[in-house]
């Protein structure tokens, strides 16, 4: 019976690297290696021959020989390699470590170590994983959120409610994330813990409102005031500020207070925006409406 081409045998191409081949040799190798197929001369055939094929095409002088005459380069009436006997060399063992090595001489003998290897293999730890980040939205405070504070928030962690000491950074915005690492879902294998994060969101404010780190407000200042000129009292949170509203001032207009923003996380601090809105008086005395009466026809 004629020698199938190595090639084929092992499912290569003859520009395949050795590389290619080991990697191909190993896969048939693992599938008709006798101790997994006990008993199945086919197999046991399959095996010869694939394992054959991969000491020839291995050793790069047998490998020109053979791509040059074929299986006759190691015919022994033409004075090549000789036959199988004389290459049967340790290629398994060279990729498997001996873990299959023979303990006969040929293939007659036991093929030990098949077992080993595959109980070697489900017995190994599977690889340490870290555990899964857990994210929840902590809601805060305006206030809190601009000049920090810390809190005890009780989180559902691994199926247990868990309390966790919360420090608020001073300037924190809406969106930002607070990490505790370690303190997330379990690790697998091992693994370490995953992280916490707490998505930080803020509650609106009475009056204030923030962009980026600038705050705006609005100011209310009587008719007279904003006619004459005058101050306006700006209260932003814990801070009091006095405005100086020039003659003539018009609802509406803005004016901008550097630096009595919020000061965020690097220390960088933003502006305060305050808008004017003039209020106009009602419930008038008579003689109120008369002095306006009189001004009216002044103009």
């Amino acid at each position: 019976m004629s020698k199938r081409d190595y090639y084929n045998v092992l499912g290569v191409s003859k520009g395949d690297s050795v590389k290619d081949i080991k990697k191909a040799y190993k896969k048939l190798a693992m599938k008709y290696h006798p101790d997994k197929n006990p008993g199945d001369a086919t197999a046991e055939e399959k095996f010869k021959e694939i394992k054959e094929a991969y000491e020839i095409l291995t050793d790069e002088d047998k490998r020109r020989e053979y791509d040059q005459f074929g299986h006759a380069a190691f015919d022994n009436s033409r004075g090549g390699f000789g036959g199988q006997s004389q290459y049967q060399s340790g290629g398994f063992e060279d990729i498997f470590g001996g873990a299959f090595r023979q303990q006969g001489q040929g293939f007659g003998g036991g093929f030990g170590g098949f077992e080993d290897i595959f109980s070697q293999g489900r017995g190994r730890q599977p690889r340490p994983q870290k555990g899964q980040d857990r994210e929840f939205t902590l809601t805060v405070d305006f206030v809190d959120a601009i000049q920090g504070a810390e809190k005890v928030v009780e989180l559902p962690i691994n199926g247990e409610q868990k309390k966790i000491n919360v420090k608020i950074p001073a300037g924190i915005k809406d969106g930002e994330k607070i990490r505790f690492s370690g303190k997330g879902g379990s690790g697998v294998n091992g693994g370490p813990a995953g992280d916490l994060m707490l998505v930080i969101t803020t509650r609106p404010h009475a009056f204030l409102k923030r962009d980026g780190d600038n705050l705006t407000c609005t100011t209310h200042v009587d008719m007279i005031s904003a006619t004459l000129g005058g101050e306006a009292e700006v209260h932003v949170l814990d801070s009091h500020f006095k405005l100086k509203i020039p003659a003539g001032t018009q609802s509406g207009r803005k004016f901008k207070m550097t630096s009595k923003g919020v000061t965020n996380r690097k220390g960088v601090t933003g502006d305060l925006f305050v808008t004017i809105q003039v209020d106009t008086p009602t419930n008038l005395t008579e003689q109120q409406k008369e002095l306006l009466t009189q001004f009216k026809a002044t103009l």
